[in-house]
């Protein structure tokens, strides 16, 4: 069920509807719960026994973890946790990458096997909510929250209906806490334009690019470096306005029913440099693969081998995280690389001179953004093609520019052209409006009744006329 459809406008009526019956917590949180489970059950309800079946088991095991004094049963129950979780993850999400692998490896070697690639459906959203039941038993084991004893709560936690499928990826110690305040449905000014401004970014702008780029990266030959350079911009505002536009509409949802959810994003392709990229983009998994993942590996609190092997470790697995398929492995080491060779960098020139930080005025800023930012550029190829040798074209394209600017015999339409031009322009004045005065939302918040109402007609108008013939899930769906 999509956040946009009206199947998903007539489920939030009844919601609110059921919840307005009933003022009393309990009730309030049950109704929630079923909901939820009805939410994810849209696309595939044999696959709601996989959300119970984690529920169960870290609930069990979070409680039984609580009350155990004894270190090594605390850390085998942590072992069957992390086994049960990664263990669907691997089944679900990795089986058919190896299997592939496994049958491509033999037949090379001259070997015909009988049997035939594995086709196994991907559950939506299962390396979200296992990353976030993980982090319940994880925690508990550090001693960092204690295990709550309400299965309603524990279970309303991992199926939470907003954040279920994409993220943001939310931990214990910050959601639990809330449903002691109860579900309280209030919904302001500032909110609304939150979910307003989410859902221009998916179905404006992200749906819009889709049209440009699909054709180009299906047949990346066709094209010159021009177009490939323009593709690979578009792709980037377009997954950024797909994932961060989701985020929004769920943090937007959750603050309607009660509950603050953490910020996904922030201005990331500002970033200039990959640490920073990194705690700007989908923060919530980055900081998740910081505190369970690299932390875990040892950090920087070994040698400097370890610290970067620790960064590589962690950036691989991130990309493995993304999708069973080897462009994903290899989209994580370049992340993994370009953080190493950042952190070598920065340790060799504190170690020459120990006052040394990175410089702060405008042209060392310029250039450090230009520099990460066609890194971004480049990555995102890979990220985006899964064939090698689409793949291999569209990066040589990329980085060794042709200076073919003869765009008359292409078969690119004007339209198509001009309008992604048009909002790869919108994009980013919005984008350097945002980063200067802050996130619009809570500008029209804090506007009149009369000129909020007239900021809701003249984006009526605008959905109407540019609302796409054709929708897609959000990206991050296959994940």
């Amino acid at each position: 069920m999509l956040f946009y459809t009206p199947e998903f406008l007539a489920f939030s009526i009844l919601l609110l509807g059921m919840l307005g019956i009933f003022h009393k917590s309990e009730p309030r949180k049950l109704i929630l719960l079923i909901t939820s489970y009805i939410f994810y059950m849209w696309w595939n309800p044999a696959f709601i026994l996989l959300i119970i079946f984690s529920t169960v088991v870290d609930f069990l095991i979070g409680g039984r973890m609580s009350d155990e004094t004894n270190k090594a049963k605390r850390r085998l129950l942590l072992i069957a946790s992390i086994s049960s979780n990664i263990g669907m993850l691997i089944f679900f999400k990795y089986a058919g990458l190896f299997g592939d692998s496994l049958l491509g490896i033999m037949r090379m070697m001259g070997y015909e096997p009988s049997w035939v690639s594995l086709n196994i459906i991907l559950p939506v959203g299962i390396s979200f909510y296992t990353f976030q039941t993980m982090s319940y038993t994880i925690d508990i084991y550090r001693k960092e929250i204690k295990a709550t004893r309400s299965r309603i709560d524990f279970a309303l936690f991992v199926a939470f209906f907003p954040q279920l499928v994409a993220g943001p990826i939310v931990r214990a110690a910050v959601f639990l806490p809330q449903l002691d305040r109860g579900i309280k449905i209030s919904c302001d000014q500032t909110t609304f334009f939150l979910i307003m401004r989410g859902l221009a970014k998916k179905v404006l702008i992200a749906d819009n690019l889709a049209i440009f780029i699909d054709p180009v990266f299906s047949s990346p030959g066709n094209w010159p470096s021009v177009i490939i350079w323009m593709a690979t911009i578009a792709f980037a505002i377009q997954i950024y306005c797909d994932f961060s536009g989701y985020s929004d509409i769920a943090i937007g949802i959750a603050r309607i029913l009660g509950f603050t959810l953490p910020r996904n994003f922030n201005h990331p392709y500002s970033a200039r440099n990959p640490s920073d990229f990194w705690q700007r983009w989908h923060i919530s998994l980055s900081s998740w693969l910081r505190d369970y993942l690299y932390i875990s590996l040892g950090g920087n609190r070994g040698s400097a081998f370890a610290t970067y092997r620790n960064l590589m470790l962690t950036m691989l697995i991130g990309g493995l995280w993304h999708g069973a398929s080897w462009n994903f492995v290899l989209w994580g080491l370049l992340h993994g690389s370009l953080l190493v060779i950042h952190r070598l960098y920065t340790r060799m020139r504190k170690k020459a001179n120990p006052e040394w930080r990175a410089g702060n005025d405008w042209g060392t800023y310029l250039i450090s953004l230009a520099l990460m930012q066609y890194f971004v550029l480049l990555t995102w190829i890979p990220f985006r093609l899964t064939g090698f040798d689409a793949m291999q074209v569209t990066m040589r394209k990329f980085v060794v520019f042709d200076f073919n600017f003869d765009l008359t015999s292409i078969g690119l339409g004007n339209i198509a052209f001009f309008s992604t031009l048009s909002l790869m322009l919108i994009f980013t004045v919005f984008t350097i409006i945002s980063r200067r005065t802050g996130h619009i939302e809570n500008y029209l918040g804090q506007l009149s009744t009369q000129s909020a109402a007239g900021v809701c007609f003249v984006s009526g108008i605008v959905f109407y006329y540019f609302w796409p013939l054709s929708q897609a899930p959000f990206i991050y769906f296959q994940f």
